[in-house]
C-alpha cells in the first residue's frame, strides 16, 4: 500500500488557490467590488456636499429670522414703553393696538410681559430653522464619514485586486503565486467586513 505524502495536501491546496480559475474569480469579483466602493464613496461625498449646502441655506435663513424677530421685539419694547408712560388714553390705546399678539398674550401671564414664553414664541421660526440646519450638518457629517470609510474599503479591494492580478502573471509552479492569492482572498474578506461595517 502506498503511503500518502503529507506534503501533498498543502501543495494541492496551494495549487488550487493559485489556479487560473480562482485568480480569475478574484480579479473579477475584486474589480466589481472596487468599482462599487468607488461609486458609493463618490455618492456619499456628493451627499455630504449637498447636505452642507442645504445646512448653510437653513442657517442663513435662520439668521435672517433672528434679525427679524429682534426687530419685532425692539418694536414691542418701544410700544410697551409708550403705552406704559402714556398719560392720554387715546395715545395709550394707539400703542396698545400696535402690540404684537405675543406681547398682548404675555400681559395676561404672571411672569409677563416679556417672559420666557414670549421670547420662545417670537424666536420660534428662527429656532426651528436653526434646528433644521443642525440636522442637515449632522447628516452631512455622517455622509462624510461614510465616504471616508468607503475610501478605506476601496483601498483594501484595490490591494486585493493588485495581488490577484500580479499572482496571475507568476508561473503556476511558483509558491509565491499561491501566497499572493491568499493575500488577495484576505483582502477580499477584510474589504467585505469593512464594507458591511461602513
Amino acid at each position: 500500500m502506498t503511503e500518502i505524502d503529507p506534503t501533498m495536501k498543502p501543495k494541492g491546496l496551494l495549487a488550487m488557490l493559485g489556479s487560473d480559475l480562482v485568480l480569475g474569480f478574484l480579479v473579477a469579483i475584486l474589480s466589481i467590488l472596487t468599482a462599487l466602493a468607488a461609486y458609493q464613496g463618490s455618492i456619499s461625498d456628493s451627499q455630504e456636499s449637498d447636505l452642507n449646502v442645504d445646512g448653510q441655506k437653513q442657517l442663513t435663513e435662520a439668521n435672517s429670522y433672528y434679525l427679524e424677530a429682534n426687530q419685532f421685539v425692539i418694536y414691542d419694547y418701544n410700544m410697551y414703553d409708550g403705552w406704559y408712560i402714556a398719560e392720554d388714553q387715546d395715545v395709550a390705546d394707539y400703542f396698545y393696538a400696535n402690540f404684537s399678539e405675543e406681547l398682548t398674550a404675555s400681559l395676561d401671564r404672571t411672569d409677563g410681559p416679556f417672559d420666557t414664553e414670549y421670547y420662545d414664541s417670537m424666536y420660534a421660526d428662527a429656532d426651528g430653522l436653526y434646528d433644521e440646519a443642525l440636522n442637515y450638518f449632522d447628516q452631512a457629517q455622517a455622509a462624510g464619514e461614510r465616504a471616508i470609510q468607503m475610501q478605506l474599503v476601496l483601498l483594501i479591494f484595490a490591494v486585493g485586486l493588485a495581488l490577484a492580478a500580479y499572482a496571475s502573471l507568476v508561473q503556476p509552479e511558483k509558491r509565491i503565486r499561491a501566497v499572493f492569492a491568499i493575500g488577495s482572498i484576505l483582502a477580499l474578506l477584510m474589504g467585505l467586513f469593512s464594507y458591511v461595517m461602513a
